[in-house]
């Protein structure tokens, strides 16, 4: 059985691993964490980036769930269950694995209700499996939800399926079969089928006058006649009644009775962490002084060069770094070469450098060309006139107007060598910090959860501006190891990451996760390299090499990456194991028209000698949160691959600099899969160069 003190505290910690930014609002999240109440479907849906995690227990299920709502209409959600009474191994219970997924096609703010449409386990064992249709309406403080259910939804079959009026074929329900090693499949076959369909509701009463308060009752469609339990479950009613209590912006604690006979608890955690708004830190647009006092500029020093070490000085007290500074012959054209720890907003980059250079430049320049670095390479040019600037500045011209009027560009590789101020920024620099995380294995062949709390202390020292040395420590404060034995094999692929309670357990209290060496560099005006070498991750390290093509006026960007890796000894020193490979993939990416959308399609040979093709599909915020899925299916069999068929699973990553703007390019990652095997598994092998210089296009400019 899970141990639920622990995970309850892993699951705090967890918690305390997030940033209190926002919340999500009401906990719309039912027991097994699909939208709803108890252990119905509902309509309502949390707003979009938010993010749902949870435990809930109650004979004979504990569950396990992670939800995403990337978008305000859609609902991702994967959960394990662990069933009590039907042992699997010693001490543990059977395990289950489900990805279910909810579609709103009503939002419920004009005349009609809310209205969704849900599948609940459609890519698992299919034993708990069902779909779903359900109105949802809010009246006052109370929040009421009816609909039909299908599958185990539906098994309480109050009246024939309306769906055997199109066609018969809708009348049999295929049920499960044919091994483990096919779960993972959908099971399309299967949905909306059945002789017959059952009504589930609920109604939610929260009082305005009790802040954080929820009182639930509900009705379910399911009578348990057909459950995947041990022990046959009898229900005394169909009836559920619960009490919900919000404890902080994210937190929220649950009690129940169920089905007149059983009791339940859950506490889930419920942050907002996707938000479409640029990150602009503390830094506000400057006032331009010839506005407010027209003879300050008269004042100025005539010295070209005290002129410019201001505008140096003025911009790195607000977190802007020159690189490097020049001014053409005539004085008319100025050209400034920047990175920052504030934005990556294009218009604001114009904005603030552009006031700050018309500040304090000459009368006589009257073009000022800003381009931002990355990488230490050049990465997109804004050039935009002076008077333009001003009068935006100003308020006699409107920013879309200096947008339109500007000019926006690729990068040139290396041009600021040729600048006439050239090396402004003084090497080595340092960064370093502290991040929490979790580092944990679900549905792992030797345990069914097994988690750590961990501090990763880290320090990255740029020695020069294309090379950079990393290092990052994991420290444990609090793990779930205790029984974690050698795991035994499900398939026969190399264990390049299905000995990751392994890596756990003999790791200690304090492991060498990262130390790597990374340089980066132009091949050309959007043309991007690297070389890695070094630890690269918790498992593996090498030497590896990338090459990024982005074109700045594209949506797409093509990359190639290789590496040669060995696998690192269990203790996560200096040591390796025996197993080496080569591994490398090409990878398309594509920026979609819908906002947000990011595609990723890679072909190439994976950790364990694999090939095939990896699909990853991600929603981007304006403000560096992001929510992914991915799958990679390759030339392993099932049966080779083990339980699972192929991997998949999502991902949520949280940029720190939203905490503190010093930690700009930092984030924390989320990282479930379904089951922890090793076909299609990619390494971890140094900085991304998309995650580099894939922001800065033509596009960009619009998302603000």
């Amino acid at each position: 059985m899970l141990r639920p003190v622990v995970r309850i505290v892993l699951a705090a910690g967890l918690l305390g691993s997030l940033p209190p930014i926002a919340s999500a609002g009401d906990d719309w999240l039912s027991q097994a964490g699909f939208p709803g109440a108890l252990q119905t479907p509902s309509a309502f849906m949390a707003p979009e980036g938010s993010l749902g995690f949870g435990i809930s227990s109650f004979d004979p299920y504990d569950t396990l769930y992670l939800n995403l709502q990337p978008f305000d209409w859609l609902n991702f959600n994967a959960r394990y269950t662990e069933i009590t009474d039907v042992p699997a191994t010693p001490g543990t219970g059977f395990r289950d694995k489900a990805f279910d997924v909810a579609v709103r096609l009503f939002d419920g703010r004009g005349p009609l209700p809310a209205l969704s449409v849900g599948l609940v386990d459609l890519g698992g064992t299919g034993r708990l499996s069902g779909e779903y249709v359900v109105l949802s309406e809010r009246v006052f403080d109370f929040y009421a939800s009816v609909g039909l259910g299908w599958g185990r939804l539906g098994r309480a079959g109050d009246f024939e399926n309306p769906l055997t009026a199109v066609s018969d074929r809708f009348r049999n329900r295929p049920g499960f079969g044919g091994g483990f090693e096919n779960t993972g499949s959908l099971s399309y076959d299967s949905w909306f089928r059945g002789e017959n369909v059952a009504v589930f509701g609920s109604l939610v009463w929260r009082p305005r006058f009790v802040q954080g308060l929820s009182i639930l009752a509900e009705v379910e469609g399911n009578d348990y006649s057909d459950e995947p339990a041990g022990n046959a479950i009898e229900p005394r009613t169909r009836l559920n009644f619960g009490i919900g209590y919000t404890l902080s912006d994210y937190a929220s604690l649950g009690a129940s009775y169920l089905r007149g006979d059983t009791f339940a608890f859950e506490v889930g955690i419920h942050p907002l962490i996707g938000v479409n708004k640029k990150p602009r830190g503390k830094a506000y647009l400057p006032v331009l002084d010839e506005a407010a006092h027209p003879n300050y500029r008269r004042r100025l020093p005539a010295d070209e060069e005290q002129r410019l070490e201001q505008l140096y000085d003025t911009l790195r007290y607000s977190g802007f770094f020159v690189h490097a500074m020049d001014l053409t012959p005539d004085g008319e054209t100025f050209t400034i070469w920047q990175s920052n720890a504030i934005t990556d907003d294009p218009l604001y980059v114009l904005q603030f450098v552009g006031r700050h250079a018309a500040n304090f430049l000459p009368a006589r320049v009257r073009t000022i060309t800003i381009v931002s670095m990355a990488g230490g390479a050049e990465a997109a040019r804004i050039r935009a006139s002076r008077w333009l600037i001003e009068a935006e500045g100003s308020g006699l011209a409107t920013p879309d107007e200096l947008v339109a009027r500007s000019e926006f560009a690729a990068g040139q590789g290396w041009a600021l060598d040729r600048a006439r101020y050239s090396g402004l920024l003084n090497y080595p620099t340092f960064a370093y910090g502290v991040s929490p995380a979790i580092r944990s294995n679900i549905g792992g062949p030797a345990e069914f959860f097994v988690g750590q709390l961990l501090l990763k202390p880290y320090v990255t020292v740029q020695l020069t501006r294309s090379f950079s040395l990393t290092s990052t420590v994991g420290v444990s404060l609090l793990n779930d190891l205790d029984n974690v034995t050698i795991p035994g094999r499900t398939g026969s692929l190399p264990p390049v990451r299905s000995d990751l309670e392994l890596y756990q357990s003999g790791s200690g209290d304090m492991y060498l996760e990262e130390l790597e060496a990374n340089w980066l560099f132009p091949l050309g005006s959007q043309w991007y390299g690297r070389i890695s070498a070094g630890i690269f991750e918790e498992m593996f390290g090498g030497v590896g090499s990338e090459v990024l093509y982005r074109p700045y006026n594209a949506r797409w960007a093509l990359s190639l990456n290789a590496n040669y890796v060995k696998q690192r000894d269990y203790d996560q020193g200096f040591e390796f194991r025996d197993y080496e490979v080569a591994t490398g993939h090409l990878t398309f990416y594509y920026r979609a028209p819908i906002e947000g959308i990011v595609v990723q399609t890679s072909v190439g040979r994976y950790l364990a000698r694999d090939v095939g093709v990896t699909l990853d599909v991600a929603r981007e915020f304006r403000n560096g949160a992001r929510f992914g899925v991915f799958a990679s299916k390759t030339d392993a069999s099932s049966a080779e691959f083990g339980e699972g068929s192929f991997d998949k699973g999502f991902y949520v990553y949280f940029p720190l600099s939203q905490i503190n703007k010093g930690l700009k390019g930092n984030g924390l990652s989320l990282n479930y899969r379904f089951l922890s095997r090793d076909g299609g598994q990619k390494v971890d092998d140094g900085r991304s160069l998309y995650s580099v210089y894939g922001h800065h296009s033509a596009g960009a400019i619009y998302e603000r």
